[in-house]
């Protein structure tokens, strides 16, 4: 566990790093809460809520660290930073002065480790985690600064963790209501005395339920569209073009990349053609703000445009959608060859990976109607990598297709022109 000095423009905060994360429901999170402080020991807590789940950090850190101070946990600030809650996956490394690496992996803007490595130790974490997310299918993203922790494919820098003053903080657990101690034995034996005439009366409670498999799979189905993800050939394109339509230099200051969640805002980063820090703030208007200059002087990030509202896949229309080898059939043909179709194009930069779909919930043995489902719907990823004047070809996308981030980088070396990378979840039914 690491506490860092005072932030700057803020003498009393302070961030904490190295807690132990755990997810627990939102209903019910206090019992849990308490729970994992007992397990680690813990007299501190740090929580965040993701979907349906609350992510809980705990610690438990002396008083005379941060005397007069208070803490805020810097994995949930990572977390809850825009660029990193459109990531999949995240692994951001920051080294400090004292040649710390405090490591932060993300999965879906939930912590799953939080640590504090020599630079010596980082390589093997690097490795371990991208075997992880290799065998969960999971596209890991690095992101980082210093001389130590080795290539990274996005900068990020400490400042980004000073633009939410509020995030992360860092609570003392509230105390335990002690257990009654029953006044004399007398009452004690009554009340034994009491349940024991109940019991007798009582009939014996009900076997509990156990749910079957069209129970499971009801609301597997439930909770999935319930998020409302937008429709691939509706949003994608839009987004290309609102990206296009944006001014691409501003004082000095050249759009690298920006990065687009399926909701909320895009975010932006610059590289600097002969711009400042001073003039870029000077000139930059209140919709692009906060903006996050990197220790690098190269770089800086901003906020982007609003994402627009499409509308979404939906259940009612599985009937449809295609099957999971038409879909495959419909976006990959064989590798270079330019299909007589006009949008079953996979050559020029146009390239379409699938993973294979799976099912929304799995029939374990004994599972009550573990016999099968009719029709039953299963899911999987998708991703397209493309140039903007091929955006026509993802509004081509079937129905079933939903999108979760757009990438668009400006590419000057080799096959140059506006690139995006746009991923996302189909949906087939047996």
């Amino acid at each position: 566990m690491h506490i860092t000095e005072s932030l700057p423009g803020n003498s009393k905060a302070r961030l904490i790093f190295g807690l132990d994360w755990r997810a627990y429901p939102v209903k019910g999170a206090r019992a849990e809460r308490r729970r994992y402080a007992d397990d680690f020991g813990a007299t501190h807590y740090v929580e965040y809520k993701v979907g349906n789940e609350m992510i809980g950090g705990f610690a438990a850190p002396e008083s005379a660290d941060y005397p007069g101070s208070k803490l805020f946990s810097g994995a949930a600030r990572i977390a809850q930073h825009a660029r990193i809650k459109a990531l999949p996956a995240a692994l951001v490394l920051l080294l400090d002065d004292a040649q710390r690496v405090h490591a932060i992996f993300v999965v879906r803007g939930a912590v799953r480790t939080d640590e504090v490595l020599t630079p010596a130790d980082v390589i093997d974490r690097r490795v371990a985690i991208e075997q992880e997310c290799l065998k969960q299918n999971l596209p890991l993203v690095t992101l980082g600064t210093g001389a130590n922790i080795g290539d990274v494919d996005e900068s990020f820098t400490a400042l980004a963790l000073l633009a939410d003053k509020k995030a992360g903080r860092v609570r003392k657990m509230p105390l335990a209501v002690p257990t009654l101690v029953p006044v004399t034995v007398i009452v004690v034996a009554v009340v034994l005395i009491m349940m024991e005439m109940l019991d007798a009366f009582s009939p014996p409670p009900p076997p509990p339920h156990q749910e079957t498999l069209q129970e499971k799979y009801a609301k597997a189905v439930a909770q999935t569209f319930s998020l409302q993800a937008p429709l691939a050939s509706r949003l994608a394109p839009l987004l290309l073009s609102q990206v296009g339509g944006n001014e691409s230099v501003v004082e000095g200051w050249l759009v690298e990349r920006v990065l687009c969640p399926a909701t909320g805002y895009c975010a932006n980063t610059y590289t600097r053609v002969g711009g400042t820090f001073a003039g870029f703030d000077a000139a930059a208007p209140a919709s692009m703000r906060p903006i996050a200059f990197d220790a690098d002087g190269k770089h800086l990030s901003t906020r982007g445009a609003a994402v627009p509202k499409v509308a979404a896949v939906r259940i009612d229309a599985a009937k449809l959608w295609p099957s999971e080898q038409a879909l495959i059939d419909m976006l990959q043909t064989p590798a270079q060859k330019l299909s007589v179709k006009p949008f079953d194009l996979d050559s020029h930069g146009y390239e379409v990976r699938l993973q294979p779909a799976h099912a929304l919930v799995a029939a374990s043995p004994g599972t009550p109607g573990a016999g099968g489902i009719p029709h039953m719907i299963r899911e999987g990823t998708w991703q397209i990598d493309g140039y903007r004047w091929q955006a026509v070809l993802l509004s081509k996308l079937p129905p079933s297709m939903s999108l979760e981030s757009l990438t668009v980088e400006l590419r000057t070396k080799g096959e140059v022109g506006i690139h995006f990378t746009a991923k996302g979840k189909y949906y087939v039914q047996d």
